[in-house]
């Protein structure tokens, strides 16, 4: 039986390649780190009453003015009990229905939405610890150019301000 020269040559190739193999396995390459995504976070702050949580909006440079959005904020109802809205005073409209352990919230502003504050809530304390902190979970985003920007989400969403 006669062998090709391609034949030949791979065979040769896979030979050294089995040969040339290290006892040690590589480490894994790192997960790329996501670029241009829009994070929701809560931010957690102490005050005299209780807790404030404010909704915000960590995004990249190309990102646009924001138009709108709608989410939740979960919180832990053993540890908090939600004590209302606090009014920003921005010219958002924002809606918030709230529930058990959840608070639905929904914004819109023909001139933009302040990102380092989409919406904020007071909480007095029910517990002495916090078990779970705050989430925010983004549902819809859009710029004032109508452009969904929802694909672009990550879903991290806690945060603690220093107190």
């Amino acid at each position: 039986m006669r062998l090709s020269h391609r034949a030949i040559v791979a065979l040769a190739i896979v030979g050294a390649a089995a040969g040339c193999r290290d006892s040690q396995s590589l480490p894994a390459a790192a997960a790329p780190t996501p670029l241009n995504v829009i994070t929701p976070k809560a931010l957690t702050s102490r005050g005299d009453a209780g807790e404030v949580v404010t909704l915000v909006l960590d995004v990249p440079a190309d990102v646009g003015k924001i138009g709108s959005f709608t989410g939740r904020l979960i919180f832990d109802a053993a540890a908090l009990a939600y004590d209302g809205e606090v009014a920003l005073g921005d010219g958002t409209t924002r809606a918030a229905n709230p529930g058990t352990g959840e608070i639905r919230v929904a914004g819109a502003s023909l001139s933009g939405i302040d990102v380092t504050q989409l919406a904020a809530f007071r909480f007095k304390r029910i517990g002495t610890t916090i078990e779970t902190p705050p989430r925010f979970e983004l549902d819809e985003v859009h710029e004032l150019s109508r452009v969904n920007l929802a694909p672009r989400l990550s879903r991290t969403g806690t945060s603690k301000v220093p107190r």
